[in-house]
Parts: C-alpha cells; structure tokens; sequence
C-alpha cells in the first residue's frame, strides 16, 4: 500500500531548548484486519497496513491452524473493506474448529503461548549456514537502516529474512507479532526454504517470539534486545537432536569491550562421541 495511507502529518508542539516548538510530525496509521475463513469472520486484529495476505496467512501458520501452504486454497485481499478472505482444506478447518474452542494463553509481549507440542529442530540446519561475527554486525546495521516507516515515524517494529551477507525481505508493522507473522505468512505463501536462512527482529525475544521462530524453521535468530529465561529454555529444548542425541547448552558471554553473545554449543565434551563439541553464534545483543 502506498505510503501516504500509512503515515499522516499532524501538527504537533515539541519542546526544545525550554521552548515550544509547532512542527508537522509523520504519525503511523492504524487499521483493522477482518480475516474471514470459508465466508465466515473469524479474526480481527489492528495492523499497519502492509502485507495483509502474509499477516493473515502467518497467524493462521504460527497458531498452528494452517501447517502448509496447501492447506490455504485461496487467499484475497479486499483493501477497501480492509478484509482477507481465505478458504482453507478440510483438515485446516478442523484445526481451526480445535483452536476455537481450545484455552490460550496470552504471552507477555501481546501473543498468544503455542500449545502445540514441542517443535525439534534437525541439526542439519546447522550444517546448512555459518555466520561470522562481522557479518553478524553487518546485519544489525542493515536492519536498523532497512526501517524505513520507523526513521519516519519511530512507530514501529520490524522483522528481516536474511542470508548471512543480506536482507531479503523486509516487514513493519505497529505490532512485533504482526512483523513475525508476516514474515511467517511470506515465506509460507510463496515456498521460501527457511533452512539457511536468518531472521532479524527490532524487539525483545519472548518466550512467544521464539516459539514463533522455531515454528518457521528459521534456525538462526538475531536481535537488538536480550531474550528471556523461557525463551532461551525454549530455544534449548526445540535444540535437541532425535539423530544422534546431541545436547545443546546455551550461553550469555561478555567480552572485555563489553559486546554479549548469545553461543550454544551442539554435543559434549567427553561424552563418547568420535567428533569434539561444535560450538554456534546463536545471537548478538546489540
């Protein structure tokens, strides 16, 4: 959507040096989203108004109501009535019927707890990308410059699909779960492999944040805030290995100018296996 239907200009007085300023200020816009499934409204949530499809497809995704893209036979936008009309499969429905009526807990950052059973990531993952430090750097940079409604409005949060050396796709929204489930919807509605690639976050990582993460595969998570005690035993559970048992360990490590790290080491040392320990940067805080 164009820029203009987003952002508003008001007047506004700020207060600088002591003295009463009168500006034009770019303000974010609002909206609801109507979600109807199979003719009937079942969700509405307010949004920033960029894509619709993908946020409407990756809450259904992160909810665990829709598990694959052919679980969605269609998915229409209707931008004047601010409505997405999506028509799932049979089985989709079912889950959707199940969700309904199921008990959900609302997390502490405005998401709700998944309550599907734990999701385990392969360690082949790991195999599949390697990340230096410098690129690591390189990534917050390119995010924190990518924000374009945040430069103009300071309003938002924003979720970034990366390789190790880019941003490939970009998503903003007033909500940090509306950000995530739009890069969650994107990659599901268009087949994107999420195996080697890295999602970049501007909020905090929760204990629904990471959950969120796990569920879309993405095996590498870099953000400017901390994570939580739960998110990090999340993250250490979906860790675990069914091929060859290894264990990951998490750990926060400082170093002398004062950058912390977020590192996991894959195995134990001493514990019989032929190849010693790997050890992974997991995450930066910024």
């Amino acid at each position: 959507m164009e820029n203009s239907r987003i952002i508003k200009q008001l007047d506004i007085t700020r207060i600088k040096d002591s003295k009463k300023v009168l500006i034009k200020d770019n303000i974010i816009n609002e909206d609801i989203l109507k979600i109807y499934i199979n003719n009937d409204k079942n969700f509405e949530m307010v949004f920033t108004m960029t894509h619709p499809k993908a946020l409407a497809a990756g809450f259904l995704f992160t909810q665990g109501i829709v598990h694959k893209k052919k679980d969605i036979q269609d998915i229409i936008f209707d931008e004047e009535k601010r409505e997405c009309h999506i028509k799932l499969n049979d089985k989709a429905k079912e889950r959707l019927n199940k969700y309904k009526k199921g008990h959900h807990i609302k997390g502490s950052s405005g998401g709700t707890l998944l309550q599907e059973k734990r999701i385990i990531l392969s360690s082949d993952h790991n195999d599949m990308i390697s990340i230096t430090y410098g690129q690591v750097l390189s990534l917050i940079k390119m995010h924190q410059e990518h924000s374009l409604l945040f430069h103009q409005t300071g309003a938002v949060h924003s979720a970034g699909l990366c390789d190790p050396s880019k941003i490939l796709f970009y998503y903003e929204d007033i909500g940090r779960h509306n950000a995530l489930d739009k890069l969650a919807g994107d990659t599901l509605l268009n087949g994107i492999d999420t195996q080697d690639k890295i999602a970049t976050l501007s909020c905090r990582m929760s204990l629904e944040i990471i959950g969120k993460i796990i569920k879309t595969g993405i095996p590498i998570v870099i953000s400017n805030a901390a994570p939580t005690l739960s998110a990090v035993q999340l993250a250490n559970e979906a860790g675990l290995t069914q091929d060859d048992g290894a264990t990951r360990d998490y750990f926060h490590v400082e170093d002398e100018q004062g950058r912390r790290y977020w590192l996991y080491r894959l195995g134990l040392y001493g514990a019989g296996q032929q190849a010693a320990p790997r050890w992974y940067l997991h995450g930066l805080f910024a």
